[in-house]
């Protein structure tokens, strides 16, 4: 789905591929006439070598959706979703002062591993530099919503001070706390019958 705010058509970044990545056909919501699927449960459709078996004809909401990874140039190439366990998305933030809708990102960390990612704490430091709202999402149990919280206010001082081991604690200690929380199943809306 589009952001506001942004190009509708956000160019893709060159030599970024999807290939057998389907870590979005397994961590989001797909609410679509044609899909519905809850986030953390695999997509009926991801072929046995990954990546999604029905490309061509895949619903319309799948078809919009491009990660962070393959949209943003400043996200790290070490970043793809299947390979790192971080999942980069665009999250449109509104503006408390003025109401305008702008432009952030959502950081999801898939599992514990993601932590030590390459590029992770240059990725959100990036961001939060770039006064970017960045958001912290740790998902839930399957079928159920994930944590998410805005960190720019946490990291600032260790961006500024360009200290990644402090970069990486504040996201540790904030993912361990992301998972204490309390998560609530997804409800889909039945159906639209044909």
């Amino acid at each position: 789905m589009p952001v506001p705010g942004l190009p509708e058509d956000l160019p893709l970044v060159e030599g970024r591929e999807c290939g057998p990545c389907d870590v979005c056909c397994v961590a989001l919501v797909i609410n679509d006439p044609q899909l519905q699927k809850l986030p953390g449960h695999r997509c009926r459709h991801i072929a046995r070598s990954g990546g999604c078996g029905i490309y061509k004809t895949r619903p319309h909401t799948c078809r919009e959706f491009f990660c962070g990874w393959r949209v943003l140039k400043w996200v790290r190439p070490e970043l793809r979703p299947d390979r790192s366990g971080v999942l980069v998305q665009l999250h449109g933030e509104v503006s408390r002062e003025t109401g305008e809708m702008r432009m952030g990102v959502m950081i999801t960390l898939l599992n514990g591993a993601s932590l030590r990612a390459e590029g992770l704490a240059e990725t959100v430091a990036a961001a939060v530099a770039a006064d970017i709202p960045v958001y912290l999402s740790v998902p839930g149990p399957p079928g159920h919503t994930s944590g998410r919280a805005r960190i720019n206010e946490a990291l600032r001082e260790a961006v500024l001070t360009r200290n990644k081991p402090a970069v990486l604690e504040i996201l540790r200690k904030s993912r361990a706390e992301g998972r204490k929380g309390r998560f609530v199943p997804v409800a889909l809306p039945p159906r639209p019958q044909a």
